[in-house]
């Protein structure tokens, strides 16, 4: 077999709760600015938790057509408007691609569930079933993020939709790699997307003590590994990357953001309800990644961490670190965004990985927000409340799943 090609990223589409777009997304970021506000979307009142990161300034007529805002649900909307983001910043147009060569991976973990529930009900409830219609049908279906993004851009290569909780964003990662590196396609347009502020995916998150109850204080909510952390605060996201083969990118001109230097996951196999406290899978990750890149522990500049403000989550992977890298782990640099973009599930590995993108290309390194009394047991350096100048060539993104399925990707900058 000949050398494997390199895969390099060209374009990236983000919509957060702290920013829509590239550059306000990176402003908030180096800014140690938080999206997480006061519930608005309905009465949370009689909810413990009552804050969220919704897409506060997201207006999908923005992206797309009126018609395709009306009939299809907010995950679809955000993946599209993602989407649309990454290609054109990777300067992707119908000129320069052939489209059955392109593969999309789209993924969600929770979807427009409660959209899609009432919109169901309310059409058998008023019309009777024979009125429901096939276009409601096609609503309900799980890839419907997948088909939409396929229809809009035209793309005819593979397809496919992957949830796997957290880990969501980091698989599809992995699988548009893969695509390319197998010479299955010359580019992917992959994707995350996520709309889990409804009642009843607050009330179940209360229900299983997960979420923080700290209404008074909303941008100070989220601590990850802060011995005062009281829990997580839920939120809406969407990220879409270009991948492509580096000579296909060159040959066209694109901007070169960083490469995908290598992918690794790993699960617990053990208990889906209680997280390894010892962090061992996320290690085995850490290192398959590691080894795909063809890099040592000392190659690796910056941790994006999953650094998600649960004791559990933060000792594990504190855990894993130390597991995966030894003493190197101590002179490395650990932000958690989601200190100021709440958690996204799904799109939680490519949050992650959109920092790390921008950190190699801007040599700023994210603050962890609101670290003001550190958990003793999370002694590394996570980049306490300000950003750092750092020159960093190589990032770390991990991400760690409810029911112990983990995700780590090594990004690397362009030469």
């Amino acid at each position: 077999m000949g050398m494997r090609p390199r895969v390099v990223i060209t374009g990236l589409g983000v919509l957060a709760c702290n920013g829509i777009g590239r550059a306000a997304f990176w402003d908030a970021l180096k800014n140690g600015r938080s999206g997480i506000r006061h519930i608005d979307r309905f009465d949370a009142s009689e909810l413990p938790c009552q804050i969220a990161g919704q897409l506060w300034d997201f207006n999908p007529e923005d992206y797309m057509k009126k018609c395709v805002v009306r009939n299809w649900f907010r995950h679809v909307h955000q993946a599209i408007a993602a989407s649309r983001l990454a290609l054109e910043d990777a300067h992707f147009s119908n000129a320069n691609h052939k489209d059955e060569r392109i593969a999309v991976a789209m993924g969600t973990s929770v979807g427009s569930p409660n959209e899609e529930y009432e919109a169901h009900q309310e059409a058998y409830e008023t019309r009777g079933y024979r009125n429901v219609g096939k276009l409601t049908s096609s609503k309900f279906t799980g890839h419907s993020a997948t088909v939409h993004v396929t229809v809009d851009f035209g793309f005819r290569g593979p397809a496919i939709t992957i949830g796997s909780g957290c880990a969501t964003g980091l698989d599809v990662l992995g699988w548009g790699l893969t695509q390319i590196r197998l010479g299955r396609a010359d580019a992917a347009l992959v994707g995350a997307t996520e709309t889990p502020i409804f009642p009843m995916s607050i009330a179940t998150a209360c229900c299983l003590g997960i979420l923080s109850t700290r209404n008074d204080e909303p941008e100070k909510a989220m601590r990850p590994f802060d011995q005062n952390r009281d829990g997580i605060v839920l939120s809406e996201a969407a990220v879409s990357l270009v991948l492509e083969r580096e000579d296909h990118a060159k040959a066209r001109g694109a901007p070169v953001l960083g490469e995908v230097a290598g992918l690794g996951a790993a699960t617990e196999g053990q208990n889906p309800l209680i997280l390894d406290p010892e962090g061992r899978a996320l290690a085995r990750a850490v290192g398959a990644a590691l080894q795909d890149a063809g890099m040592s522990v000392n190659d690796v500049d910056h941790i994006e961490s999953h650094g998600v403000s649960l004791e559990m989550y933060d000792h594990s992977e504190t855990k894993a670190y130390k597991r995966a890298f030894g003493d190197t782990v101590y002179r490395i640099p650990i932000s958690a965004v989601k200190s100021m973009t709440g958690q996204p599930y799904a799109v939680a590995g490519l949050i992650g990985a959109a920092a790390a993108l921008l950190s190699l290309n801007e040599g700023v390194i994210p603050p962890t927000l609101n670290l003001d009394h550190p958990d003793p047991v999370c002694d590394l350096d996570y980049v306490p409340k300000r950003p750092r100048l750092n020159d960093v060539n190589a990032v770390l993104v991990s991400a760690m799943s409810f029911g112990g399925n983990h995700g780590a990707a090594i990004l690397r900058r362009a030469n």
